[in-house]
């Protein structure tokens, strides 16, 4: 999926998370950075989602889902729909921050393909 995204657009995403871009880019040693670093970021601020989200939200496998509720301080006790809305919920207003403090932060556009990514790396870091 990352093969035909512009280089600068993902050396970009990776400035914005800290991750240091070497001058030769390993796409998928970039990514795996890309990935723990949106973790620590997402567990002090949370991820930034809006409704447009909504169907990559409800694409994730229930463990996916409940990995990415789960670190946006959503309630995981309730059924699918609650959590996707309460991300939606609690993501809106990090959108908004990012919107007003970083305006060209790559992070909301590339999120909804890194998700999935994202929940596996959360439900491994708990095995």
């Amino acid at each position: 999926m990352f093969q035909n995204a512009p280089e600068d657009e993902l050396v970009d995403l990776a400035i914005d998370l800290d991750v240091p871009v070497p001058a030769e880019i390993d796409l998928g040693g970039l990514l795996d950075a890309v990935v723990r670093n949106l973790a620590d970021l997402a567990q002090r601020e949370g991820l930034p989602f809006s409704h447009y989200d909504v169907d990559d939200l409800d694409a994730l496998a229930e463990f996916e889902l409940r990995a990415i509720a789960e670190l946006n301080g959503v309630d995981v006790h309730t059924d699918r729909a609650r959590q996707i809305q309460g991300l939606l919920k609690t993501g809106k207003k990090v959108y908004k921050a990012y919107r007003k403090t970083r305006p060209k932060s790559q992070i909301p556009m590339y999120l909804p393909m890194l998700l999935s990514a994202l929940a596996r790396y959360l439900v491994a870091q708990k095995s």
